[in-house]
């Protein structure tokens, strides 16, 4: 790194070292670790300290392309300690996943998805005490407000509040074209899924526009977040459009109930009740939108930012 980065080391620093011990450390067990790790060194150096100026963060580009090869070196090392180490690691923290896999649910009952949304209040307030940086200028914040935020829908997860009682989840974070970080999770239930009902698919899983009147809040976060649209013909260079067609099949056909097809795959219901959400002049209905239950855990997690406490789920 300090070859490779010389506006990041002027004076020649030799940048992380084995062995460096931590500074005012006073170690209260034996097994407690005592020397800086490869990760600790890059957290400390791109950790930002108010009013002073911190290279790692304020050189654009570079910063953000120095980020992501820190991470490689922590990354290498890890799994070279993981091949050296094999023996001595035990699976503890995957047990859930072998019980769940030996009553056979191999491919899980749920996969969902958590993505970063850079507008978030956290993220704007941080960037905001440094003027003419953008979000992607500050992977640091959004990572640290990611990693929070998806830690809390795990622990509602894991808890048993947004899906029931489960057996197992798993899960890993990949990063956007875009620098968002984007999480996918499977989660294995303790009851048995093998057969499901359209009104079990129907409980956890919706394709509908909800009701302005009676759901305002959930029919905002469907209108920004979860409309697929506006794209057609009319919007030809749009990213999904391929040979004048929406490569990922919108619009969906209009479905009075959820079905289950003969090679297991659920058709979600779709109604014609007029309802829909304009977006660039064009009106999208219940066929452009998103299948999910994303407004339900959006809610919550509103409500909890307003009242500063946790709240129910709306399920």
């Amino acid at each position: 790194m300090a070859l490779q980065y010389p506006l990041l080391f002027p004076y020649g620093e030799r940048g992380f070292q084995v062995g460096v011990l931590y500074e005012g450390h006073a170690s209260t067990s034996p097994n407690a670790r005592t020397k800086m790790t490869e990760q600790d060194y890059y957290r400390c150096l791109f950790h930002y300290k108010p009013d002073q100026p911190n290279p790692y963060l304020c050189y654009g580009s570079l910063s953000a392309q120095a980020k992501v090869d820190a991470r490689a070196c922590i990354d290498e090392s890890r799994l070279w300690y993981i091949i050296d180490n094999q023996k001595k690691l035990r699976s503890e923290s995957i047990q859930g996943i072998a019980d769940a896999v030996g009553r056979g649910c191999i491919d899980g009952d749920f996969f969902t998805t958590f993505t970063c949304n850079a507008k978030c209040p956290e993220i704007a307030e941080a960037i905001a005490c440094h003027p003419g940086q953008k979000p992607s200028d500050r992977a640091d914040m959004i990572v640290r407000v990611y990693n929070m935020k998806l830690e809390e829908l795990m622990e509602d997860v894991r808890g048993g509040t947004a899906f029931g009682p489960v057996a197992a989840v798993l899960h890993t974070v990949e990063f956007q074209k875009r620098g968002l970080p984007h999480a996918h999770i499977i989660i294995w239930l303790l009851q048995d899924t093998s057969q499901p009902t359209p009104d079990f698919i129907n409980r956890f899983i919706s394709a509908e526009i909800p009701d302005p009147n009676e759901d305002p809040l959930g029919y905002a976060l469907v209108a920004e977040h979860m409309m697929h649209g506006s794209y057609g013909p009319t919007f030809p260079r749009c990213p999904c459009m391929k040979k004048g067609r929406c490569s990922k099949g919108y619009p969906k056909p209009f479905q009075e109930i959820t079905t289950i097809t003969e090679d297991g795959f659920a058709v979600y219901k779709r109604l014609d009740n007029s309802r829909f959400v304009e977006k660039g002049g064009v009106k999208l209905d219940n066929r452009w939108v998103y299948v999910t239950k994303g407004p339900d855990c959006a809610k919550v997690y509103i409500q909890r930012i307003k009242d500063g406490e946790d709240a129910p789920f709306d399920t």
